[in-house]
């Protein structure tokens, strides 16, 4: 764990934006100006490491707000977005990386089929029947 400064607040404690008040403290560090985040990590390719949400006064729904997240595995860039965190025909977070702008690589194994949202295919794509047997006493 490390203790970085908030990137919403930019490390001043106070809410940026003063939508309450000019006073009042930042929703994301709690008024402290440092907030605490797993090693290792990468920037929010999302927020672009500002911790808030684009063309918005709100918080960064992926990063919580921080400009960074901890991502332990080995890494590489997200092959939909392209590292850059959205989906290219909306402004929402790219659905396979989650905004962040990598994904986790696959050592060794060549990467599995998968439908748009990652999820592994389904070999019967809905068609059969599932049926639950009740066992007799």
């Amino acid at each position: 764990m490390k203790e970085i400064k908030c990137a919403f607040c930019k490390g001043k404690g106070i809410d940026p934006f003063e939508l309450l008040s000019p006073l009042s403290t930042c929703t994301v560090c709690g008024g402290t100006g440092k907030v605490t985040i797993e090693e290792p990590y990468v920037r929010c390719a999302f927020c672009h490491r500002t911790g808030v949400y684009p063309n918005s006064r709100l918080s960064c729904t992926v990063c919580a707000g921080k400009g960074v997240i901890g991502f332990k595995d080995p890494k590489t860039t997200c092959p939909d977005c392209k590292g850059s965190g959205r989906e290219h025909t909306t402004t929402l977070p790219c659905i396979r990386c989650g905004g962040i702008g990598v994904v986790r690589k696959e050592e060794g194994d060549s990467p599995k089929p998968t439908n748009k949202r990652n999820f592994p295919e389904s070999s019967n794509h809905g068609k059969e029947k599932v049926t639950e047997k009740s066992e007799v006493a």
